[in-house]
């Protein structure tokens, strides 16, 4: 499986990758023969991408979840690519950086540390 953001390949842990596809409109209370009905009129969908990712022995000059932190700091949109054969693909699809979150289960003291992060995206018009 390769997954890039910004050129940057990441390593995602098994069964790391959810994607999530949340239809967008209006919705209209109606009564039609004598029954309530809720009535909705859809203009598009979002799509949005949790990935649980993680570095080994990665200094944080080098780091991909620091480069990501970066670029969801500037609110630039960036490309973003799925390839797990015929699994599953995502095309070089522009996304929004929309959280970084970072944890150190062993501490960065540590001689040998594994750096877990979760990213989160939401498709780009």
């Amino acid at each position: 499986m390769t997954v890039t953001i910004d050129g940057k390949t990441l390593k995602v842990e098994g069964g790391g990758i959810r994607e999530n596809l949340k239809p967008v409109g209006t919705f209209t209370d109606r009564w039609i023969d004598a029954v309530y009905k809720k009535e909705a009129k859809i203009f598009g969908a979002i799509r949005s991408w949790t990935l649980r990712c993680y570095e080994e022995n990665v200094p944080w000059t080098s780091s991909v979840a620091k480069h990501l932190q970066e670029k969801a700091q500037s609110g630039d949109a960036v490309s973003f690519s799925v390839d797990e054969g015929n699994l599953h693909e995502v095309s070089a699809t522009n996304v929004y950086i929309l959280e970084v979150d970072i944890g150190y289960p062993k501490g960065s003291k540590a001689s040998s540390f594994i750096r877990y992060f979760t990213v989160k995206l939401q498709e780009a018009p």
